[in-house]
């Protein structure tokens, strides 16, 4: 019996055409996935939700041009992976998996990411598409799936994975490790997965993931290799929470310092997290900080569980970003806006806090990005749905959007935060112009370095 052949698919996203754009995704956990079994199957890694020539949006253009590619891709496959990463990702895994029993029925199917995590139920029907449902990480059912070689099997099989520790980077090829963009030179990995936070809306908890990562000389050790190899522009860290422990993230700043990494970096964390030490390490390393604010209402923190102390919270906060400016670190504060219970009293306090941050003649370094809360399922929120409606008089209108066809992006947002926001739902949407008028502002108060970074970063 020959070495087994196993194909990797992501799906297309279908209904979110104001919320994907070719290219946008990055894949390091089909990148884990296929390392992590490299030495008992060839794997095939298939992106179709990178379509390139189809306009987002175009459900029929898209649906047609992934038969060549899936049917090319199946050719010789003994086992088939789906990555339902996102509840964006789930009307197009069924797709996925419908082409593939269409040509392919005795290929066994098998499903994993956040969204079979947070509802495998949605896999389990009369349909049976999907043969194995995998809740949490995917590495080790992946591999015994491969050690196996089981067929399909009569009924959909759900199982609860074990924790992946990341203890070990050469089972990754990094040397052929894939660009996620080559003509920007824009490489997205990972040094660590899990966080140790509960937010109510965030879907990254269900995992059962505790915090686990590279150690320190090998993650610079797979850095300084990727530098030579492929000499990026810009490595973008898709970890949930980069700097969960401050002794590893100083630990591998510095090392970054010594090493003299010549690329960029950008990482995701949380403000509260930091030091002004810290932010002066970042700035040295090159690299833009995006923080996860969320909120500047103290009442808004504790509804969201961003922190048992929402006052300290709001006040590191504060200082870290203010810092983060003195210094200038090229930086972004994400806020969510209308989460359950919101108020225009909140709302106003959230935006005061942002504005008062940059108040003054000092130097601005970034911006300010926000959105409009929508209902992930399996989240703490999902789970309080009615609780939020007898309390607050919360209506999340669309709350299985994922199951329907239309607009995601206006379906999952169609969401009353409050009942003094009713009578008032033309202001659920007015953060966008007041950011617009913030960012205007602000990038008026960027210095000429701040700007050079910034064109730099992104190659402009």
């Amino acid at each position: 019996m020959g070495r087994m052949v196993v194909l990797l698919v992501a799906p297309p996203v279908l209904y979110a055409p104001t919320w994907w754009s070719s290219r946008v995704a990055s894949k390091p956990h089909l990148h884990s996935l296929s390392g992590f079994v490299r030495d008992l199957a060839d794997v095939r890694i298939l992106e179709l939700d990178t379509l390139a020539g189809v306009a987002p949006g175009d459900v029929a253009a898209v649906l047609a041009g992934i038969d060549e590619p899936l049917a090319t891709a199946l050719e010789g496959v003994d086992l088939v992976g789906i990555s339902c990463w996102t509840s964006l990702h789930y009307l197009g895994a069924v797709e996925v998996a419908r082409k593939i029993r269409a040509t392919r029925p005795e290929v066994p199917i098998v499903v994993g990411g956040h969204h079979p995590t947070a509802m495998p139920s949605d896999f389990d029907d009369a349909e049976q598409l999907f043969d194995v449902v995998v809740c949490g990480d995917g590495e080790h059912v992946f591999r015994r799936l491969c050690e196996e070689r089981r067929p399909r099997s009569r009924t959909t099989e759900i199982i609860r994975g074990a924790p992946y520790q990341m203890s070990d980077p050469a089972r990754i090829d990094w040397t052929h490790y894939p660009w996620h963009d080559e003509k920007q030179r824009v490489l997205w990995l990972s040094l660590s997965r899990g966080c140790p936070f509960k937010c109510a809306y965030c879907a990254e908890p269900q995992r059962g993931t505790n915090w686990n990562n590279y150690a320190v000389e090998d993650a610079l050790d797979i850095l300084d290799g990727l530098a030579r190899t492929h000499a990026p522009n810009v490595v973008c860290f898709a970890d949930p929470l980069f700097g969960a422990s401050r002794k590893w993230t100083e630990a591998l700043l510095d090392g970054i310092a010594e090493r003299q990494l010549p690329n960029m970096f950008w990482c995701e964390t949380r403000a509260d997290l930091m030091t002004p030490a810290l932010l002066d390490k970042f700035r040295t390393c090159r690299f833009k900080v995006d923080f996860g604010l969320d909120t500047g209402s103290e009442t808004m923190a504790r509804r969201m569980v961003k922190s048992p102390s929402p006052a300290n919270y709001l006040r590191k906060a504060r200082e870290m970003i203010a810092h983060a400016n003195s210094i200038e670190l090229f930086h972004d504060t994400y806020v969510l806006f209308n989460f359950p219970g919101e108020t225009p009293e909140t709302t106003r306090e959230t935006q005061e806090f942002v504005v008062a941050i940059a108040e003054g003649n000092g130097p601005i370094s970034g911006w300010v990005s926000s959105q409009s809360f929508f209902i992930l399922p399996g989240t703490e929120t999902y789970k309080r749905m009615d609780e939020y409606g007898r309390d607050y008089g919360t209506e999340i209108r669309n709350p299985t959007w994922w199951r329907q066809v239309g607009d995601h992006n206006a379906l999952a947002t169609d969401v009353l935060p409050s009942r003094e926001f009713r009578g008032r739902e033309h202001e659920l949407l007015a953060f966008r112009e007041w950011q617009n008028t913030v960012n205007i502002s602000r990038l008026e108060r960027h210095s000429n370095a701040t700007r050079a970074f910034m064109k730099g970063f992104y190659g402009l």
